[in-house]
């Protein structure tokens, strides 16, 4: 291996996880234990415009449904009434790993994809054999890959048609709870939580918190897929650093989509009326809604 590779290889092994600060009256980060989903967390409690709150127990934000077990969904159901749930993973994802829809009647799914097609290291929805190809073609920069990820997520047409949906899902619906997800509920649940946020007036600060917050939740979850990468091919074994870079949340990748929007439209505000339709009249009738 040459140096450069040297280089690059030792800055991924060292980078460090990026931890949330806390946010008072929000504890835990909203996060809801339990059995089979690891990261699922209720916006209720955040702070917001005009020095009012998140209403509790409405807007939750999760990783894919197809592991819950029957008592997460009834909970989903008894203590959430939940009515809507919103999957932005693509097609394929989709069918492989489907959301538990029999289980849980009377809920609404959008099936809103937040990115065209399969993009490595944000669906995971190729399957471990082919995920552990990519890992192997890109290991030099994952990092990178996954962090010039982060501006097409909230630019690209299908992010803006999937972040649009949402928030009139979140406008129109009955009273119940909406959940929306991903895979892992870090990056394309993560964003649009983020757009939620900011059109409900969380303070930036408090929003960088919430999208670092999956980090505290993610252990356990990327550690599996790294023993069983590292068990199907044993050259990938030591790729901590790689595996890293697709399950846990970055500040650089949050800066990356800020930036880009910064570069695009300015402000985020401007984003949100401008490619989301959302402007001061639709963001007054989401604050009306879901704060107090």
């Amino acid at each position: 291996m040459g140096t450069e590779g040297k280089q690059k290889q030792t800055m991924e092994a060292s980078r460090k996880l990026d931890l949330p600060e806390e946010v008072p009256g929000f504890p835990k980060f909203g996060h809801i234990p339990f059995e089979g989903l690891h990261n699922t967390r209720d916006l209720g409690g955040l702070p917001a415009a005009d020095g009012r709150r998140i209403k509790p127990a409405l807007l939750l934000r999760s990783g894919a449904l197809h592991k819950a077990t029957e008592q997460d969904l009834a909970r989903l159901l008894a203590d959430y009434h939940l009515e809507g749930v919103v999957d932005f993973r693509t097609e394929l994802e989709r069918d492989k790993e489907p959301d538990p829809r029999e289980l849980m009647e009377g809920v609404v799914f959008y099936d809103l994809p937040a990115l065209a097609g399969e993009t490595m290291g944000i669906t995971h929805g190729a399957g471990l054999a082919k995920d552990m190809k990519a890992l192997e073609a890109v290991s030099a920069q994952p990092h990178e890959m996954v962090k010039k990820m982060y501006p097409q997520i909230l630019l690209g047409d299908a992010g803006r048609v999937a972040y649009r949906s949402l928030l009139n899902v979140l406008l129109e619906s009955d009273g119940g709870a909406v959940l929306w997800h991903c895979t892992e509920g870090k990056d394309r649940a993560g964003l649009g939580a983020v757009v939620v946020e900011r059109a409900l007036g969380v303070p930036e600060p408090d929003v960088r918190a919430d999208y670092l917050a999956t980090n505290l939740f993610a252990r356990t979850r990327a550690e599996g897929i790294l023993d069983a990468l590292a068990a199907k091919l044993p050259a990938l074994r030591g790729l901590d650093a790689d595996i890293d870079s697709f399950f846990y949340a970055f500040a650089d990748y949050y800066d990356a989509a800020m930036d880009a929007v910064g570069d695009a439209f300015g402000t985020f505000d401007a984003y949100l009326a401008e490619a989301l339709d959302f402007g001061p009249g639709k963001q007054t009738a989401l604050r009306a809604k879901y704060l107090a």
